[in-house]
């Protein structure tokens, strides 16, 4: 049986998806307008993410991540499958904002990026999240230059333990 070629970007196309991932994402960032209106935004008070986060990506992988009492995301961890390889990427000692989204009249709630390297190194992962609730987040996750399997691009979606 003849081995079928793996689809692979290049790092031009590369940063198009992100560019992509990041306008579909709202394009979290750690500063902006904080809004009243926002999904996450309880009667009375600011929303609070602290704690345990579990969930699974379209490649059927693990997402857990953490968020302080200083509401930071302070870890990740993101499972993959794709093209042959397979594995887990953790990131510990983080201090990532969580920012509303640039643009107020989106419909995401607040917000974080990370990236773990450069876009044109290899095993780079970027991971993108919006809180649609103190309980609920959704996402998407990017992995760029695996050696012998590429890139590939997905979405997560976790609940708060």
């Amino acid at each position: 049986m003849a081995k079928q070629p793996r689809a692979r970007l290049c790092v031009s196309e590369l940063v198009v998806v992100i560019s992509f991932l990041v306008l579909l994402t709202g394009g979290m960032s750690g500063c902006g307008r904080s809004t009243a209106s926002s999904p996450a935004t309880p009667a009375g008070g600011a929303p609070r993410y602290d704690g345990q986060w579990k969930g699974t990506t379209s490649q059927g992988g693990p997402i857990t991540f953490t968020v302080s009492l200083d509401q930071k995301v302070t870890a990740i961890t993101v499972g993959y499958s794709f093209n042959g390889c397979s594995g887990l990427n953790t990131f510990s000692n983080l201090n990532l904002d969580i920012g509303n989204t640039p643009n107020p009249a989106t419909t995401l709630g607040p917000g974080f990026g990370f990236g773990s390297g450069p876009p044109d190194g290899p095993n780079y992962m970027q991971v993108y999240g919006s809180f649609s609730s103190s309980t609920t987040a959704t996402g998407s996750v990017v992995f760029g230059g695996y050696p012998g399997c590429g890139n590939a691009v997905g979405i997560w979606s976790a609940t708060k333990d």
